[in-house]
């Protein structure tokens, strides 16, 4: 039997939760609702899980079940990706603010933790929808306390609300549409469940933890600064732990201004008691002296960039005489400046346009890549300005880019941007001399001033509005609608721009990306300028995956 939980319980439950998650990621993608190759909550809901067993390996001790439920709850904000992960970690904000004050949990209290879990995270949630991993932890809650409140035993406790979550995961698609159309689950409600199985699994004494190391950055991405322009040799990284828990925004200028002196690409982030930087240097132990001053170094990183460099560009020497890489450009920040800009992009080519338009940090990312909360913070952190306009460009990033407030003193403002061409076109509309709201409207205007146009295939057969889809065939979206579909991408891709062209839209831009065929986008724009010839195009390399072309039309 086994009456109680402790600190180091959930720690191994947490790990090996994660590694079950994991290890089912790819499973998790699929179920997507539209049969096209973005599903990315596996790989979001497994960021969260895996940032926060890096938070918890932090601990030196974990017996502690107030420190490790700290742990686990700060690491899931920093590592939250989409708006799977973010809801992952409210989640579990609501689990273990409940448990803090409990050095051993009961069953009760378990019950009594989802029960939270559940209200705060419906409390994040401006529309919360059902049949999805809010409905899991709703009924998981419900249901944990009318059959579950009994069995004191965690070992058949967990085993039971392991069998319930997968019950309730089978009936989502009773409570969404869209599910029930496309014949699956909800994705995040089983990736939840998958949780509750590792848990349960640790319970039962399975501890033997191996995660799977989820994508790292690709060798083209390393070598994308030259050789010459490293000027600051050592990539320095450390996490410290302050001496008093808060410091002053003084304080935090005097750092900066100490590590603008000694090197470049600076993040520096502070979150409860920890501060965190990021510097290229050539002088790491001048920074890990300097933030001795203020506190313990918990983990420090160097790595030589000059020898990392040298090893990725031998490797890439051929790749790099290919006409169809798209060279990234690089924007020097204007301090002048009263507002910053962070945009998410989902290839080099698309960041180069928003560079040109005065975003000055473009953060990779879309729909299967998107990015924490962490990953956004820190770009807002690296920039000189006190005001941060965020171009989210996805709608799975918004309630990410919208928590960025949270985590920084910095005033941020966030247009929802729900597609990468409404982030370009909202550019159009920035005026750095405007106040808050008034920004807001003026870049709001060209976000409504567009449509956008996506192309992809299906990675399955399906059905979409009445509408039968096969495997393979190419998906117009408009918005997120689909308008046509067909074996023919650029047929059909003309045929609805024609449509747009008789109703007075007069400016086509073209971002084309992997899988699309130059020669015949340029067939396809001669064929409507030979019935609208005096209508505007813009075609630029965007260089973004899984969508073969992205339009924007004015």
């Amino acid at each position: 039997m086994k009456m109680y939980l402790e600190g180091k319980d959930i720690y191994i439950g947490i790990k090996k939760a994660a590694q079950v998650l994991v290890s089912n990621k790819d499973e998790i993608n699929a179920l997507n609702v539209f049969p096209v190759p973005d599903g990315d909550t596996g790989s979001n809901m497994s960021s969260a899980m895996l940032e926060a067993v890096e938070w918890l390996d932090k601990l030196k001790n974990h017996n502690s079940s107030k420190d490790v439920l700290k742990n686990l709850r700060d690491g899931l904000l920093m590592g939250a990706r989409g708006n799977s992960g973010v809801i992952l970690s409210q989640i579990f904000r609501g689990f273990t603010e409940s448990l803090e004050t409990k050095r051993k949990i009961k069953t009760t209290d378990f019950i009594n933790a989802l029960k939270n879990a559940k209200e705060v995270a419906y409390g994040a949630v401006i529309k919360p929808v059902e049949g999805t991993m809010l409905t899991l932890i709703r009924l998981l809650a419900e249901r944990a306390e009318e059959e579950l409140s009994e069995i004191k035993d965690f070992l058949e406790f967990t085993e039971k609300l392991e069998a319930i979550a997968f019950e309730i995961v089978d009936e989502t698609p009773k409570y969404l549409k869209k599910l029930r159309e496309a014949n699956v689950v909800d994705a995040g409600a089983k990736g939840l469940a998958y949780i509750f199985r590792g848990i349960n699994q640790s319970v039962h004494g399975d501890t033997d933890v191996k995660i799977e190391a989820l994508e790292k950055a690709t060798s083209n991405e390393l070598a994308n600064i030259a050789y010459e322009d490293i000027t600051f040799q050592y990539c320095t990284e450390c996490v410290l732990k302050l001496d008093e828990p808060e410091i002053s925004k003084k304080e935090m200028d005097k750092i900066r201004s100490f590590l603008e002196e000694h090197g470049d690409s600076i993040v520096l982030v502070h979150q409860n008691e920890y501060l965190k930087t990021h510097v290229h240097t050539n002088h790491p132990g001048s920074v890990f002296e300097k933030f001795l001053e203020y506190g313990e170094l918990m983990k420090i990183k160097v790595d030589n960039m000059k020898q990392q460099h040298k090893h990725v560009v031998e490797n890439l020497a051929q790749k790099e005489n290919s006409d169809d890489v798209v060279k990234s450009i690089e924007v020097k920040d204007n301090e002048d400046k009263n507002w910053g800009v962070v945009a998410v992009s989902p290839g080099e080519g698309i960041s180069n346009v928003l560079k040109s338009l005065g975003v000055n940090r473009v953060i990779s990312g879309g729909q299967t890549m998107n990015p924490s909360i962490k990953d956004m913070t820190e770009a807002v952190e690296s920039l000189p300005y006190d005001k941060v306009v965020i171009l989210p460009n996805n709608p799975n990033i918004i309630m990410t880019a919208e928590k960025v407030q949270e985590m920084t003193e910095k005033d941020i403002l966030v247009i929802p941007t729900k597609y990468v061409q409404e982030g370009v076109s909202s550019m159009l509309g920035f005026d750095d001399n405007l106040e808050k709201d008034e920004l807001f409207e003026s870049m709001d205007e060209y976000v409504k001033s567009i449509i956008p146009i996506q192309v992809t295939h299906a990675t399955r057969d399906s059905e979409i509005n009445g509408e039968k889809i096969k495997k393979d065939e190419y998906l117009i979206f408009s918005g997120k609608e689909l308008k046509e579909h067909g074996e023919d991408m650029y047929e059909k891709t003309q045929k609805l721009l024609l449509e747009y062209l008789e109703e007075g839209y007069e400016i086509i831009t073209i971002f084309y990306g992997e899988g699309s065929d130059k020669n015949k986008i340029d067939e396809m724009i001669n064929n409507i300028l030979e019935k609208y010839e005096d209508v505007e195009v813009e075609i630029h390399n965007g260089g973004q995956k899984h969508y073969p072309l992205l339009i924007s039309l004015e």
